[in-house]
């Protein structure tokens, strides 16, 4: 069991380190992000004038929107915490060291990600007083991918905000703002459960 300790955190850290280098990337190079492209121009065939839309055969799948990625649709369980396990007492605090507050995250706090780029958060977590309860809802788009990394970011309809996470190995780990200040403060890592 240790191992598999390791090997999760081995991972997690991968995750977190690809998604540093992809975020780094995205925001360094020069040019304009919000200029035009200036990529070739496609010229229409006109119709009878080429190939037409390619129909599946018999059995094969019909095609799917290209920004779709539904490879990592399914449902995931929490496995870490920052650096802690599900069940484990949990010092949340900003990236200034404010704590936020002392919590324990339940085993049964889950993120369901769908084809249609929908996302379900349920975080369930107890100050071992009270029970407590987040839900977040909204959509998530495919950011890029390296070395076997996919990043994600997720935009809220709930709380209209975005955060970022990478997934990778049948892990997401996303970067989350727990307390709604604006800052991303909290690595929640979550594990695909089933096929």
């Amino acid at each position: 069991m240790p191992h598999r300790s390791t090997s999760l955190r081995r991972r997690f850290a991968y995750a977190l380190a690809c998604a540093l280098a992809l975020t780094l990337s995205a925001c360094s190079g020069g040019g304009d992000s919000t200029a035009p492209d200036d990529g070739p121009i496609v010229q229409d065939p006109g119709p009878g004038n080429g190939p037409g839309p390619q129909q599946p055969g018999p059995g094969q799948p019909g095609p799917q929107d290209p920004g779709q990625n539904t490879g990592i649709a399914g449902t995931y369980v929490l496995v870490q915490i920052n650096n802690s396990k599900p069940g484990q007492l949990v010092t949340i605090a900003n990236p200034d060291g404010v704590v936020i507050g002392l919590y324990r995250f339940h085993d049964a706090t889950s993120l369901s990600l769908d084809p249609l780029q929908t996302f379900a958060l349920d975080l369930r977590y107890t100050d071992d007083k009270t029970e407590l309860e987040l839900q977040d809802a909204g959509e998530f788009k495919q950011g890029g991918s390296a070395g076997g990394s996919l990043a994600l970011t997720f935009t809220s309809a709930t709380y209209g905000d975005a955060f970022s996470a990478i997934a990778t190995d049948g892990v997401v780990a996303i970067n989350y703002d727990f307390d709604g200040d604006g800052q991303a403060d909290t690595v929640f890592a979550f594990q695909r459960v089933g096929g």
